[in-house]
């Protein structure tokens, strides 16, 4: 895409960044909307788990397929596939007449999102060459997360309360259609290698089967329904497709997922700090939700609107991290979110049974300011010195790590919040507030440790070691495959 002019970019970057909007605003949108959902057809608590666990575990368990297609298919078109399924799943939630066919929406909602999620961030990436202007644009695409979040909480009260739930699904219908009708005009067809490789479906399967299987077991921690022989057994499940996964893809000619990528030393920091950075923002969000609505008895809509800094301190976030990339570097900046994360959760464990939403305006503030700063940084790390056939890949790769966060996150809020809570005893806020506390601590040595993984990253790219490509010796002939194609660290 080296032929697009600035102008062109720059509309591409203006529908990506809505395209990501969608994603983020439905996560918080609809959440919002679970007791409207729960009142009208009279589900029990395990039953309405469901709305939000089809989405979480579809999307996290075809990320990674998503974002091999992106690869190995026409992007555009692999983009509006899953622009269009995202869309018409909307559709159908609005117009659901059962739980069941919610259900299944969001199980379709979570496919779209699994598929057009790395790939806009494969199109963004091909469409900015690596440098000043492509980690612009990743800033401006990262913020968009702050807007999201922000809006979904509070647009999801007004819909849901001056509406109807059903609206929380419907206003994603004119927004996809709009997308999908800019991306037709806009987006170049493109197709990262002219030999395409065939899908590797035996990967492909094992590797979707591992990671709901994870997904489904942190998820199932956070119920109190859910035994510990079966949390265990979904992991086991987990750890027995992941270690036949890394067999089939070791012996595969063309591997859904080149393990030689992870020699790449920054690549594997990124995701494991993205992981890290995401599992501290989706627990900061619901022991902070708890706090506001059960301790302090605010209702949803108020509560969105103590979050609203919070949003606007993940838009600068963007912004400050490019101003911090060029001013420390790559690895400097990469340090300063997981700092800011530290200091807004510090500040927050100073909430009390009496008050503190003085504490949670300011502190998540600044943890939102850190969290999408760091976001930025790992996406910019993750997707640098990578060739255009493997940028669908490492998106999928950076989503899954964010995912199973979110996952990870919420599981240990639950977890730790409950069990500390139940040891305290006595006064029923005052024990619930001891637990959110403790996990507020939990945040704290997350971010710490999120911040000493950056002095395991790589030097910035202006001081890195030559990129060469890797092309081992096929017994097919000279011809190279996409799988051989993958750049890898000259002192790997």
């Amino acid at each position: 895409m080296e032929s697009l002019s600035a102008s062109r970019r720059n509309q591409i970057l203006a529908l990506l960044a809505v395209a990501q909007l969608m994603g983020v605003l439905d996560f918080s949108i609809v959440n919002v909307a679970l007791p409207s959902i729960q009142r009208m057809f009279h589900l029990a608590p395990a039953d309405l788990q469901w709305v939000v666990s089809a989405y979480a575990l579809v999307f996290g368990g075809f990320l990674l397929l998503g974002g091999r297609a992106a690869d190995l298919f026409d992007r555009k078109r692999v983009f509006m596939l899953g622009l269009g399924l995202f869309s018409l799943a909307s559709l159908a939630g609005g117009l659901a007449p059962s739980p069941l066919v919610i259900v299944g929406a969001r199980a379709v909602q979570g496919l779209g999102g699994a598929i057009v999620s790395p790939t806009a961030l494969a199109l963004l990436t091909t469409t900015f060459p690596e440098g000043p202007g492509r980690n612009r644009a990743l800033g401006v695409f990262g913020s968009v997360s702050g807007i999201g979040f922000g809006a979904g909480v509070i647009l999801g009260g007004v819909l849901t309360s001056f509406l109807s739930w059903r609206w929380v699904f419907f206003v994603n219908v004119p927004l996809g259609l709009l997308v999908l009708l800019s991306a037709f005009l806009l987006l170049p067809s493109s197709r990262a290698s002219a030999a395409r490789a065939p899908l590797d479906l035996a990967g492909a399967i094992l590797l979707t089967g591992a990671i709901v299987s994870l997904v489904l077991a942190l998820s199932q921690m956070a119920s109190p329904e859910a035994g510990m022989v079966q949390v265990l057994l979904l992991g086991l499940l987990a750890v027995v497709l992941g270690v036949i996964f890394i067999v089939v893809e070791r012996r595969s000619q063309h591997p859904l997922v080149p393990l030689s990528m992870f020699r790449r030393r920054s690549l594997s920091v990124a995701n494991l700090m993205a992981l890290l950075t995401i599992a501290i923002a989706s627990l900061l969000a619901f022991i902070l939700t708890l706090y506001l609505q059960s301790v302090l008895g605010f209702s949803p809509m108020v509560t969105g609107l103590a979050f609203l800094p919070a949003g606007v301190g993940g838009i600068a976030g963007g912004q400050i991290a490019i101003r911090a990339i060029r001013r420390m570097g790559l690895r400097g900046a990469s340090a300063l979110g997981p700092g800011l994360i530290a200091l807004g959760s510090v500040l927050l464990t100073r909430i009390t049974p009496a008050g503190g939403v003085a504490w949670v305006v300011v502190g998540y503030l600044i943890a939102g300011v850190g969290i999408v700063c760091t976001v930025v940084t790992t996406t910019i790390a993750a997707t640098a010195h990578l060739g255009p056939e493997l940028q669908g890949l490492a998106a999928g790769l950076l989503n899954t790590a964010q995912q199973v966060g979110a996952a990870l996150g919420i599981s240990l809020a639950s977890v730790v919040a409950t069990s500390i809570a139940l040891a305290a005893g006595g006064v029923p806020v005052v024990a619930a507030t001891t637990g959110y506390q403790a996990t507020l601590y939990l945040a704290l040595g997350l971010s710490v440790i999120t911040a000493a993984l950056t002095l395991l990253a790589d030097e910035p790219a202006s001081r890195s070691p030559s990129i060469r490509a890797h092309r081992p010796v096929s017994n097919n002939g000279p011809e190279q495959h996409l799988s051989d194609k993958l750049p890898l660290e000259a002192n790997s």
